[in-house]
């Protein structure tokens, strides 16, 4: 719990800035719609962040997209940790087998935090940016990173997750069957996303299939390859991903042993 209340018009205008960096080239109106607030609010909060150089507009088409300054409000953040820098060859070479872009994410308190990302790059313009935080009981890697902690580790992030007023964290139809979801996902070695996140954060353009990364010290991280619905038949397109998806984890885990002196994974 913070000291003082939060200020309303930074609040606002940080979450116009995010959103504006997730879904480039929309409108005002269509930015105050999908935020639910006045579009003179968001047009005074967009003016304001084009005068101090974060958000440029495209003149021609009245819509809006940020500047290459927003990069210096990640400079504090070390977005190449060790992990993302020895995955980011592998996950880059996974891309050119299967032909999807993939995510490396890291747990990070109750969710997983998105370290390492090619889908811009490769043209998959969707929300899921570098650092972002993803629920663990709704994503492909948070659900295929649960299921694969040891008893007291899941037992222990479980509880807290209980605790947490996160809609993702605590929508009743994600806790029906969980026990026995995770069994499943720990049998199977994979996890799938909740189709309820897809339709909410995707509107159903895409799904993601993640597996684990294990190192010799257990399930550090997992990865997830990102497809779009009309590629084709799911089952047929998980088939033909799982086994590159999982040698690449297994070299990401291999990698991060012997950067450890830890030697290959058992």
């Amino acid at each position: 719990m913070t000291a003082f209340e939060p200020v309303r018009a930074l609040v606002r205008g940080l979450d116009v800035l995010r959103f504006v960096s997730e879904n480039s080239r929309l409108t005002a109106s269509e930015i105050a719609k999908r935020l639910d607030i006045p579009q003179p609010t968001i047009v005074r909060i967009l003016e304001t962040l084009i005068a101090v150089g974060y958000v440029y507009r495209d003149l021609d088409a009245a819509t809006f997209g940020v500047t290459a300054k927003t990069k210096s409000l990640s400079s504090g953040y070390d977005m190449s940790s060790r992990v993302a820098q020895l995955a980011q060859p592998t996950i880059e070479a996974l891309r050119q087998e299967i032909g999807w872009p993939s995510n490396l994410s890291v747990p990070v308190g109750r969710s997983m935090v998105i370290a390492y990302t090619n889908r811009a790059a490769h043209g998959l313009s969707m929300p899921g940016r570098l650092g972002a935080q993803l629920p663990m009981l709704a994503t492909a890697t948070g659900i295929v990173y649960l299921a694969n902690l040891d008893d007291a580790a899941q037992k222990e992030l479980l509880s807290d997750l209980k605790s947490s007023s996160d809609p993702w964290d605590s929508l009743p139809a994600l806790w029906k069957g969980l026990k026995n979801k995770l069994e499943r996902v720990k049998a199977q070695g994979y996890g799938l996303a909740e189709e309820q996140y897809l339709d909410a954060i995707y509107q159903s353009r895409l799904w993601a299939v993640a597996v684990p990364i294990r190192s010799n010290l257990g399930v550090e991280a997992a990865i997830s390859s990102l497809v779009l619905r009309d590629a084709g038949d799911q089952e047929e397109q998980i088939e033909r991903i799982l086994p590159n998806l999982r040698d690449a984890a297994r070299q990401i885990g291999r990698e991060i042993d012997l950067d450890r002196g830890l030697g290959e994974i058992e």
